[in-house]
């Protein structure tokens, strides 16, 4: 991704910006009109296979649709051109208000004020892989883990463990930690990974999304996936 972005910037420099903290680049304005088309798909294949691998194996773990962890990132960071994503690792919109476990269990404590639509503190990740694993805990609190058909009776018991202890539940086992509860095998649909968050009320405050915007962001990561297969 930032290969692409960096030779994008070469063509245009007026519409991407270099971040010296975190030596990224981004564009300036992180939406569909203000890119081409073609530069638009090596973007959308680049941070395809950036983050697939990831997606796949956290989706795997906790039982969540890959897909729908892919289509998430790629729509709240417009497939990780965003100053967010590029400044903080922050690759899913996550807020730090109302989330103490982010900081006190797993270490995650510095913020970033920025407004999107109001001023609020945006959690700062190390990369990628941090900030999926936070999503996910994010997407299995318990007003989310209410939606699903089982109340996620399935990961509810890891998501306990981790924010006790502050790593993955799987590294337990090989640390004498007896698992209170294992995973069951099938993964939830992307209908009902959706379900989580999609046309809730505190869905990270997401002005514009919708059940049918969510699954317009399936189709593209589809799409996608296509090309690159």
């Amino acid at each position: 991704m930032q290969v692409i972005l960096e030779q994008f910037a070469q063509e245009a420099p007026e519409k991407v910006l270099f971040l010296q903290e975190t030596q990224r680049w981004c564009l300036k304005e992180a939406r569909a009109d203000a890119i081409d088309e073609a530069w638009l798909m090596q973007l959308q294949d680049a941070f395809y296979a950036d983050i697939k691998a990831y997606c796949r194996f956290y989706g795997w773990r906790y039982l969540v649709n890959w897909r729908a962890l892919l289509a998430k990132a790629a729509r709240e960071t417009f497939w990780g051109t965003s100053y967010l994503c590029n400044r903080t690792y922050n690759y899913f919109g996550i807020r730090a208000k109302a989330k103490p476990w982010i900081c006190d269990s797993f270490g995650f404590c510095e913020t970033i004020e920025k407004n999107d639509p109001d001023l609020a503190a945006f959690a700062i990740f190390s990369n990628f892989e941090s900030s999926l694993w936070m999503f996910i805990h994010t997407i299995y609190s318990r007003h989310y883990l209410d939606r699903l058909p089982d109340l996620g009776s399935r990961v509810v018991g890891a998501i306990e463990f981790e924010r006790r202890f502050g790593f993955h539940y799987w590294e337990g086992f090989d640390r004498g930690f007896t698992f209170p509860q294992e995973l069951g095998s099938r993964q939830y649909s992307i209908e009902e990974t959706l379900a989580t968050w999609s046309g809730h009320e505190i869905n990270n405050l997401c002005v514009n999304c919708s059940w049918e915007t969510d699954l317009k962001w399936i189709e593209k990561v589809n799409h996608t996936a296509g090309r690159t297969r």
